[in-house]
């Protein structure tokens, strides 16, 4: 399938992702380690520094060729004026597209429209001064060496330009318009039958040029499409993987991985990291009389209460295994862990879920663990003190929460059904 390049530029670029939305629009931050698909607008700074890169090397093929030419057809003895002058123009022409080209991924980054606008009026500016030079040469020694010389030495420079640059889609058909047409006008201005013969040959070879573009700008947008769909399609299989099938919450495994980045975080920072583990009461009871199906229903609505009871990007729920959820709070303390873990409560004790008449409903026990993360210290642990802080939530009543080496029945806070 035929892809295009971006059809315009972006004024206000897009921002790099810094989260990654789940399945049911949680608001976890994303670890996912598969690159993140590049928008149009980053394939369009992409396309301009790709044109930058290939251009450089014939960024002082001008001045260089241009003096080898006259020297080598012995201009210089006849327009010394002319062969001396542009070669100081061409010269500081190429170096301010040089200094350009350096400064221009930074450019791109700050002003990419300008930027681009930027670029594209140096490069046609090379090639329409080039262009006017050979214009020149022919129109002051139509039948010498010199300006036979120009003509073929444009013709090379126009195909190689076509092959370089014309993938870019603001580049590819005016860059051989710029350096041909003021050949063209002086022809015609001079219409000797040799210049007739040489504006027919160059009919021609438009017509191939537009065909050899057509074709580089198809395979080099192709490959970017197709390398972004790549990216995508990667992409979209890790989240999966990271993903639980029946609750579209993220699962054990990414749990780990992101209790791992945060710990590595807090312990650079100095904050608090506190974990819930959740536990839903009687899920067997519930299993074993209204089935399975009901069962699933069961944690889907559970683990969206639990994400609406989160109140920041940052906090991060899991399914942790059966009826069991896990949740990971960073720079909560244990005050704040304790009320995130009242307001899971209430949400889950609110749900109203119907089997054919009956009216369901479902609670849940929670153990709270805090500690502030030390490289001595293992993440391990916190999520064993969580375990050990809901085993005592279970057993001092259920619907309740408790926190981590405290006595439950000092610390513990009783939902009445």
């Amino acid at each position: 399938m035929k892809r295009d390049a971006p059809s315009q530029w972006l004024e206000h670029p897009q921002p790099p992702p810094q989260a990654e939305p789940d399945a049911t629009g949680g608001r976890r931050p994303a670890l996912l380690r598969s690159k993140v698909p590049d928008s149009d607008t980053e394939l369009a700074v992409r396309c301009v520094l790709d044109t930058a890169e290939r251009a450089s090397t014939a960024t002082f093929i001008y001045p260089g060729i241009w003096l080898a030419v006259t020297l080598a057809t012995h201009a210089a003895a006849s327009w010394p004026w002319l062969v001396w002058g542009n070669v100081l123009g061409l010269g500081l022409l190429a170096v301010v597209r040089a200094r350009y080209a350096r400064s221009l991924p930074e450019l791109l980054r700050q002003h990419p429209r300008r930027a681009e606008l930027g670029f594209n009026a140096l490069s046609l500016l090379s090639a329409a001064y080039w262009g006017c030079l050979t214009a020149a040469c022919m129109w002051l020694a139509p039948l010498q060496p010199l300006a036979w010389t120009m003509l073929m030495v444009t013709a090379g420079m126009v195909a190689a330009g076509n092959t370089m640059l014309g993938f870019n889609p603001a580049l590819r058909y005016p860059y051989p318009i710029a350096m041909l047409a003021p050949v063209v006008v002086a022809e015609a201005l001079r219409p000797l039958p040799a210049h007739l013969l040489v504006m027919a040959l160059q009919c021609v070879f438009v017509a191939y040029l537009a065909r050899s573009s057509q074709l580089v700008h198809q395979d080099y947008w192709e490959g970017r499409h197709a390398r972004r769909l790549a990216e995508q399609q990667a992409r979209e299989l890790e989240l999966a993987s990271l993903t639980d099938g029946l609750t579209q919450v993220p699962n054990r495994m990414h749990f780990d991985r992101q209790l791992t980045h945060e710990w590595a975080r807090q312990c650079r920072r100095g904050g608090h990291l506190s974990v819930l583990l959740v536990d839903l009461d009687h899920f067997k009871n519930i299993n074993d009389s209204f089935g399975h199906p009901f069962g699933d229903t069961c944690l889907q609505a559970v683990a969206q209460a639990l994400q609406e009871a989160c109140g920041r990007s940052t906090d991060f729920v899991a399914r942790y295994g059966g009826e069991e959820f896990v949740v990971l709070l960073p720079d909560t303390d244990t005050r704040g862990a304790e009320r995130v873990a009242l307001q899971m409560l209430a949400q889950v004790r609110e749900l109203v879920l119907r089997s054919e008449a009956l009216e369901v409903r479902v609670t849940c026990s929670i153990g709270v663990a805090t500690v502030t993360p030390r490289h001595d210290k293992r993440a391990a642990d916190l999520v064993q003190r969580a375990d050990n802080a809901l085993y005592a939530a279970k057993h001092g009543g259920r619907n309740r929460l408790a926190l981590a080496d405290t006595p439950s029945d000092a610390h513990s806070s009783t939902m009445s059904s």
